[in-house]
């Protein structure tokens, strides 16, 4: 299935921290993004790995972080075709939702405008 997707993401709990699975989906995927919690992200794109850490904050509340990453990752991806600045781009947007508890923790628009903007 992953061969077929364009990108994907899910976290490194949801292989249960298995190094193995996760380099087998790398080699799978063209664009793999695993969530680390607070930790940040590991993107892996044309045999190259990154990582890239999240803006530190006063977590709040995680619940949902990793949804909206991925919102954010896939949104920026589409718009921009580049995984790096998508990987940037939806660090900071999960960030900035962990500061707030449950729904509140969604990003406002202006939130995600400036997060544009400082990724560039």
């Amino acid at each position: 299935m992953l061969q077929q997707a364009g990108a994907a993401v899910f976290s490194i709990e949801d292989v249960e921290c298995d190094e193995s699975r996760i380099e087998e989906f790398a080699a799978s995927c063209p664009v793999l993004a695993v969530t680390e919690a607070a930790q940040g992200v590991r993107l892996y794109w044309h045999g190259d790995v990154r990582r890239f850490r999240p803006p530190v904050v006063t977590e709040v509340d995680a619940t949902g972080a990793g949804d909206i990453f991925a919102a954010a990752f896939f949104a920026r991806l589409y718009t921009t075709r580049d995984p790096w600045e998508a990987a940037r781009f939806a660090n900071q947007i999960a960030a900035i939702s962990v500061t707030r508890p449950g729904l509140q923790g969604v990003p406002t628009p202006e939130e995600v405008e400036a997060s544009m903007v400082e990724v560039l």
